[in-house]
């Protein structure tokens, strides 16, 4: 009987422990948003966006931001191509653009590895003369082929 109640209790810590990890490992996906509507609360920034696609090993990143075409006076993209490694992402190569208008697009390309796990981040600021606001967007998740 003594035996048994150990064995019990060694099961109920090995579930707990198991399912208290469960949303770290959910949340790799969960912290990578994807086509996701800008946050409502942006007074500067009207539209952000960041795509990536991969082809004949050749990741292809597009960024792009916009303010308000009457008030805005600088935009910036500082962009990164990521790799996935385990279970984190680690930069491989990062990029940047500010231009003094209400918009900026900023296309890079960069080589592959096949068979590893990409995303793009765009940080986005723009300007409203003194004032800034900044917002992070996410491309897809791409495995190159």
């Amino acid at each position: 009987m003594q035996k048994l109640k150990k064995i019990l209790s060694v099961l109920c810590l090995f579930l707990i422990v198991c399912s208290a990890c469960l949303p770290f490992a959910v949340a790799e996906d969960l912290d990578t948003p994807v086509d996701e509507d800008l946050p409502v609360d942006l007074q500067y920034i009207s539209m952000a966006k960041c795509n990536l696609t991969i082809s004949n090993g050749t990741a292809n990143i597009f960024s792009t931001v916009r303010g308000d075409a009457g008030s805005t006076t600088k935009c910036k993209i500082e962009l990164s191509l990521q790799s996935k490694t385990l279970i984190w992402w680690s930069t491989v190569e990062s990029w940047q653009k500010t231009e003094l208008n209400y918009q900026t697009t900023l296309n890079v390309s960069y080589p592959t590895v096949s068979g590893k796990v990409y995303r793009a981040i765009a940080v986005v600021t723009v300007w409203n003369g003194i004032n800034s606001e900044t917002t992070t967007v996410y491309s897809s998740s791409v495995t190159a082929p």
